[in-house]
């Protein structure tokens, strides 16, 4: 593992607060909100995530094809701690080690009684 400032890329990576990625079978980036505890195997529509800096232009995929990735929305896995925001919808299912990132809900705000 890495240095907090640095991203690594391949099978598994680890990346850093406020990283920037891009799927390459698909438009969607996200950025890091929270970076996992270990290295991961990251990907979207069944490719890799890669820092938006060094990924080439990315193949649309289908959104009929795939689950859609939602503008907006932050995703997130339990097991590794990883925590992702959208900045670019498209095809997904984004993934960590095979397991699909679920939609993390909004907290409710507290009562104004």
């Amino acid at each position: 593992m890495g240095t907090p400032d640095t991203e690594s890329v391949g099978p598994s990576s680890t990346f850093a607060t406020g990283a920037r990625l891009r799927g390459l079978s698909s438009g969607v980036e996200v950025v890091v909100v929270r970076p996992p505890a270990r290295p991961v195997n990251l990907t979207c529509a069944g490719a890799a995530l890669t820092p938006l800096e060094s990924a080439g232009s990315a193949v649309p995929g289908s959104a009929s094809d795939h689950e859609v990735v939602l503008l907006g929305k932050r995703y997130h896995d339990e097991t590794s701690g990883l925590e992702l925001l959208c900045t670019k919808g498209g095809a997904g299912p984004l993934a960590v080690d095979g397991r699909q990132l679920g939609v993390k809900a909004a907290k409710p705000l507290p009562s104004s009684d």
